[in-house]
């Protein structure tokens, strides 16, 4: 038994010190954090989306194509993956990620960070109301 402890001990050693030529952690400040979320406005506007057009954006083409305020609210959003995941009629989930300062950092490092930027605001109805719950990760 110990002897497989010591050789399941010894794998993991080798995996994590190999895996160091790949792969970065980024120590990220609630401070900073907080600058990197995504802007009220642009949440708020996928709610007045919701409100206007009667279902939620499929897409970031499909809302921005809507008129200049959608356009508007997505000017200087740092993020490069974004998803758009539609439940139901009163419920949606916005994930986004690749923020432009971790893929600046993987070009100069080839280095992924376990550490980028993203997250995830959830919109649904409560009260007869739209509302939003943003969480980064």
């Amino acid at each position: 038994m110990k002897h497989s402890l010591k050789i399941v001990a010894v794998i993991c050693g080798v995996m994590f010190l190999s895996g160091c030529n790949y792969f970065t952690y980024t120590p990220r400040s609630k401070k900073n954090i907080q600058r990197e979320k995504p802007s009220v406005v642009l949440l708020n506007r996928i709610i007045e989306f919701r409100e206007e057009y009667n279902s939620w954006p499929f897409s970031k083409e499909e809302f921005t194509s809507k008129g200049s305020k959608y356009k508007e609210a997505f000017a200087g959003f740092p993020y490069m993956q974004i998803t758009f995941k539609v439940i139901d009629n009163n419920t949606m989930n916005f994930s986004f990620s690749e923020h432009v300062k971790d893929i600046q950092n993987y070009q100069e490092t080839r280095k992924t960070d376990l550490n980028s930027y993203g997250g995830q605001a959830r919109f649904y109805k409560e009260k007869d109301k739209f509302i939003w719950k943003l969480k980064m990760y």
